[in-house]
């Protein structure tokens, strides 16, 4: 069985990598709890869910600062610059990290 790197381009697993790196950096603003996560990094917009009203307004309120943050401390780790922050209440996210797979 080959393995799942084959399959997927390479890409979306970059892509993956990031947002989980900056879900795990978004813990800054939420005492140290994951309460909200990277859902989407397109076009100059990231894309932030969080599991309900409460948590979202939490982070929104930090929202001018993240982009600051992330631009300033991911800038080498990817090429475009965040402009704005989308948010999405989601429901029972599924996380699975790197020993699940």
């Amino acid at each position: 069985m080959k393995k799942i790197d084959y399959h997927i381009d390479i890409s979306i697993l970059a892509k993956a990598k990031i947002l989980q790196i900056i879900t795990e950096y978004l813990k800054k603003y939420t005492n140290l709890q994951i309460l909200s996560y990277a859902c989407d990094l397109d076009k100059n917009i990231l894309t932030i869910g969080c599991t309900n009203s409460s948590n979202l307004n939490l982070i929104r309120n930090y929202q001018y600062e993240i982009i600051k943050d992330i631009n300033c401390e991911f800038s080498k780790s990817f090429d475009q610059e965040i402009n704005k922050i989308k948010f999405k209440i989601i429901k029972n996210p599924v996380i699975y990290t790197s020993a699940v797979l």
